[in-house]
């Protein structure tokens, strides 16, 4: 379990690193403004690209599950179509970039100087859709054979260049907002060509290059099993989306300084949620190797050691938060009125590790058993909580009612799925 699971939490865990440096950067130019189109950009290209996640997530369980049958061919395919399925929807998003562009400003709201100023990090940010989907592609093959390590390594120099380029533009040339989404794009095209070729060396290129001449691998109907299980999970995903994106829009109508707090703050959850996705990701491989395997048993056993290791993380992560977490946000942003709101809601943030392990916990455990309409229904009955509770707390309580009421979706998403485990087990012989 922690073979897999340590280098995946330093992988995953490196990628917040690039928005805490972007932060840092561009939260120390004048005004809140320039940190809150940062931010707003960051929400739209999250619900963007983060949309197509059940690239990443499809292909795991898909990977995992040959993996475990011993099916090398069908492993090739797999990936093959898995890849085109990427570059053609990047392409499609370029193509329509003006389109996502003004839906974005429609569905945010944001004020004036801040719209002006995430147009432009939008309209360079666009060019990395391709690459950006590639590599989700590249990381769920590699999840899926257990190759956290190789994983770790590409985040690594995805993570580093990224960091290293947004510096050099924002602070050496001081291109401001537009340096960050810059180096992002170079960064992405970067990491996207080393990742095909890692992928090629450890999931043999050979079996790939023959799957794409293969007639079978393009035959319609061996789409329908990736296609209906990312059906599924890029309709939970925009859940998902809508929920994370209405934080900005929620914060957007209490101030640019509750904007830049939020994203602040927003940096705080991904470090918590892609650290705790660790051991998700070690029972995506192993529980999905045994779900394709057909032994319950061995399915449950991953499904228990995997959850113990998560808790004991995200009691580490809280206590973290509750020792040094105001220290954090200090580094961050020198905006006085920025950090008396963080602080007002950092109990919050210290309660969501805790909170919401069992969500990305059992996110694994369906992912690796391809259990995609159980993930939509229970994100789709959190997701109604949420609703009902996000306007009025935040209306009652600002910031924090906001938070909080982001504290109780976590919560409900993870007593759904534990309601819905058993009857996912029971499948299995």
């Amino acid at each position: 379990m922690l073979a897999i699971s340590f280098p995946a939490i330093l992988a995953n865990s490196s990628a917040p690193l690039v928005g805490l440096v972007d932060t840092w950067a561009v939260g120390h130019l004048p005004g809140a403004v320039h940190l809150a189109a940062v931010g707003l950009g960051s929400v739209i290209f999250n619900f963007l690209f983060w949309a197509f996640g059940f690239l990443r997530m499809g292909t795991t369980g898909l990977v995992a599950q040959a993996s475990g049958r011993n099916e090398t061919a069908e492993l090739a395919r797999v990936v093959v179509r898995s890849c085109a399925l990427a570059v053609a929807l990047g392409v499609m998003m370029w193509a329509v970039q003006a389109l996502l562009w003004h839906a974005s400003l429609a569905a945010l709201a944001p004020p004036g100087d801040v719209a002006e100023l995430t147009e432009g990090y939008f309209d360079i940010r666009i060019w990395a859709a391709p690459a950006t989907l590639l590599m989700f592609v590249v990381s769920g093959v590699l999840f899926g054979l257990g190759r956290t390590t190789a994983v770790l390594a590409l985040q690594l120099v995805l993570n580093l260049s990224n960091a290293a380029l947004n510096l050099w533009f924002v602070v050496g040339l001081d291109l401001g907002v537009p340096g960050v989404a810059l180096g992002t794009v170079l960064a992405q095209w970067l990491s996207a060509a080393l990742g095909l070729w890692m992928m090629g060396r450890l999931a043999g290129l050979e079996g790939a290059w023959r799957a794409v001449r293969e007639r079978a691998t393009w035959a319609l109907a061996t789409f329908r099993p990736l296609l209906v299980i990312n059906g599924y999970i890029f309709l939970r995903t925009i859940l998902l989306m809508v929920a994370l994106t209405l934080i900005m829009r929620e914060a957007a109508g209490l101030g640019e300084t509750a904007m830049a707090a939020s994203h602040v703050v927003n940096q705080y959850l991904m470090l918590i949620a892609l650290g705790l996705d660790g051991f998700a990701h070690a029972a995506e491989a192993q529980a999905g190797a045994a779900w394709g395997h057909g032994n319950r048993a061995v399915f449950r056993r991953w499904v228990m050691v995997s959850g113990a290791w998560a808790v004991l993380a995200s009691v580490l992560y809280s206590a973290v938060f509750w020792f040094a977490g105001d220290a954090v946000t200090a580094m961050l942003t020198d905006i006085s009125a920025v950090r008396a709101s963080v602080a007002g809601v950092m109990p919050l943030v210290v309660a969501l590790p805790v909170v919401s392990v069992w969500c990305y916990h059992f996110d694994g455990v369906f992912i690796g058993a391809t259990a995609a309409r159980a993930m939509f229904v229970t994100m789709a009955v959190a997701f109604a909580g949420y609703l009902a509770l996000l306007g009025p707390m935040t209306s009652q309580w600002g910031l924090a009612g906001l938070w909080g009421a982001v504290l109780v979706f976590m919560g409900l998403r993870g007593l759904a799925q534990a309601a819905w485990y058993p009857r996912l087990e029971a499948r299995l012989p």
